[in-house]
């Protein structure tokens, strides 16, 4: 009797965990004014963006997640990371709080969101992330659909 309770235990919380598995395609989300888009490969790897519905709340913003350590694009020295599109390399290109940088990001969002070949690079680590419904996801900048703005 006390196996069966055991068995029935087991099975119930396994059935409770959640379950860690990636996406392996882009997903979108909305919450608190925050348009939200992310992709996982499954291996603690991932891609998530946030782009507030008005630039009086923030503009673009994103996080990298490398075999379990998260980098984010919010600031310049350093912490940023490398998004590689079809091989052309964009340097920390959610970071958007300079003329420069703001350039940066309105010549790799069109690509981005057209890429066959996605990888996301920082302090000598490379992963390829999935490309699967990306440009369905993730609208051109012209778009009345698109809140990701640069702040430049």
């Amino acid at each position: 009797m006390k196996l069966k309770g055991c068995i029935i235990a087991l099975s119930i919380s396994a059935l409770a965990s959640p379950a860690m598995a990636g996406s392996y395609e882009w997903t979108a989300g909305w919450g608190m004014g925050v348009s939200e888009y992310h992709v996982s490969d499954g291996n603690n790897n991932e891609l998530h963006i946030s782009c507030p519905d008005d630039e009086y709340s923030g503009y673009i913003s994103a996080t990298a997640t490398i075999n379990g350590k998260m980098y984010s694009s919010s600031n310049q020295s350093g912490d940023g990371f490398d998004v590689i599109v079809d091989g052309e390399v964009y340097s920390n290109p959610f970071f958007t709080d300079c003329r420069v940088c703001g350039d940066i990001f309105h010549s790799f969002w069109e690509p981005f969101r057209n890429a066959n070949n996605l990888l996301v690079s920082v302090e000598g680590e490379m992963v390829r992330l999935p490309t699967t419904n990306l440009s369905d996801v993730l609208h051109p900048l012209e778009s009345e659909l698109n809140s990701c703005h640069a702040s430049w």
